[in-house]
């Protein structure tokens, strides 16, 4: 599996790129959306994990971006959420939204999910 995480928190980057490295999925790293858009021309993936908040292109804009090329799953991250937010994140193609900080297990297991459909 080949993952694009999409995040301007290095760190963030980092621990999820271990983190999936542990159990052999592959990831490329994008510190904002319009990086993110790019590396998606240039190769294809089996699953994004995207942040909603994050300088020069925010995560609902990249996400509707997304959805006008791509269809990939999308995992929304966040640390900042409402239920209208979920719900807007939900209505404009995201396939999960986990809250900042998240849950290791639990996000893997969310990423599993992905795997197996």
């Amino acid at each position: 599996m080949k993952i694009l995480i999409i995040d301007d928190e290095i760190n963030i980057r980092l621990l999820l790129t271990e983190i999936f490295k542990l159990v052999e999925y592959e990831t490329k790293e994008a510190s904002n959306g319009q990086m993110g858009l790019e590396l998606l021309e240039q190769d294809t993936f089996d699953l994004i994990i995207l942040d909603q908040r994050m300088p020069v292109m925010n995560g609902e804009v990249t996400l509707a971006k997304i959805r006008e090329k791509f269809d990939v799953p999308v995992i929304m991250i966040s640390a900042f959420q409402t239920k209208a937010e979920v719900d807007q994140l939900l209505a404009l193609g995201a396939n999960e939204v986990v809250m900042k900080p998240f849950d290791i297990q639990e996000l893997l297991k969310i990423v599993k999910n992905y795997t197996n459909s």
